[in-house]
């Protein structure tokens, strides 16, 4: 959530590429920095699987947990590949936050010691943008629901009944292997990035915004023109077209959920944007339904919890 050298070059990676200190050049690609444009603040503990990632105190990105094993407890989060493609010394994962200058007695936070990116990651192109993190030590579930992910007390806007219970800290539910959302189905994204497009505060607070997942035609030519290859297999586009709704700098790495059978799905993670929130460039997002087989390659080699 930093501006990394104040410079802007054509994309704009969602959450400062890396944490402070670990930053690429900026000739390779400029980051500016924001966070949820348009949203309202979220209801809390309703987003019981997003992280905040961060370095000294810092938050830089955002990132979900995930269920590993039968046990409620995980030690493994997902986020954008750019967010930890620079290092990851000194960062850690506070799972069960809400404002991050007033942690509660629910907040986790564990260190993140191993960060796994996507062996085709390519930082110039954003392509196959996800990365898999191990945590030190495993942040326990609070779920009501053995066995659940997913689960919400009540997300905003309520465009769905309530899920059980209050929790705070819950896994989200990962799509399956090769799943595709429809057009204008309506997603959640949530983070603590900026607020406005070239803004310098990122939001203390959990911020929400609803928006549309756009069709993919429509997505891929509008970044032609801003010389950028939409590739529908591994990203898709959310937002409306007038823009005004979006995730921003600072947001990256942190979920996009859509409501399904079992509780709230993980279908995009956050990864970058030609500025926010502008008409006609909507949020491209990781496919997370793309990467099904790896991430669960990952878990089976990275996580301690059996």
């Amino acid at each position: 959530m930093r501006f990394m050298s104040g410079v802007v070059v054509a994309v704009g990676l969602l959450g400062c590429g890396a944490p402070e200190g670990e930053q690429v050049p900026f000739e390779t690609v400029g980051h500016t920095d924001q966070e949820i444009v348009g949203g309202v603040e979220a209801r809390p503990n309703s987003h019981p699987w997003i992280v905040s990632l961060q370095q000294y105190g810092s938050h830089f990105c955002g990132g979900s947990l995930v269920r590993v094993s039968d046990k409620e407890e995980s030690d493994i989060v997902l986020t954008a590949a750019h967010c930890v493609y620079d290092g990851y010394s000194n960062v850690t994962a506070s799972a069960g936050a809400h404002d991050l200058y007033r942690p509660t007695s629910t907040q986790v936070t564990a260190r993140v010691t191993v960060a796994v990116h996507h062996p085709q990651y390519n930082p110039d192109t954003t392509m196959h943008d996800i990365a898999v993190l191990k945590l030190d030590k495993p942040i326990k579930f609070d779920t009501s629901v053995a066995g659940a992910c997913g689960q919400s007390s009540g997300m905003r806007p309520n465009l769905a009944p309530r899920l059980a219970g209050s929790n705070t800290r819950v896994p989200v539910c990962l799509p399956a292997s090769g799943e595709r959302v429809a057009e204008n189905t309506m997603a959640t994204v949530a983070g603590w990035g900026l607020t406005r497009e070239g803004g310098y505060d990122t939001s203390s607070i959990l911020l929400q915004v609803g928006v549309p997942v756009r069709r993919h035609q429509d997505v891929a030519n509008s970044y032609r023109s801003e010389g950028i290859v939409i590739d529908e297999n591994a990203m898709f586009g959310a937002g409306y077209q007038q823009g005004g709704k979006d995730a921003c700098q600072g947001d990256s790495g942190g979920p996009l959920v859509i409501r399904g059978a079992q509780g709230y799905v993980l279908q995009g993670i956050v990864s970058f944007g030609v500025g926010c929130a502008r008409a006609g460039l909507p949020g491209i997002y990781t496919r997370v339904s793309n990467y099904i087989p790896w991430i669960h390659t990952q878990i089976r080699s990275l996580s301690a919890v059996r």
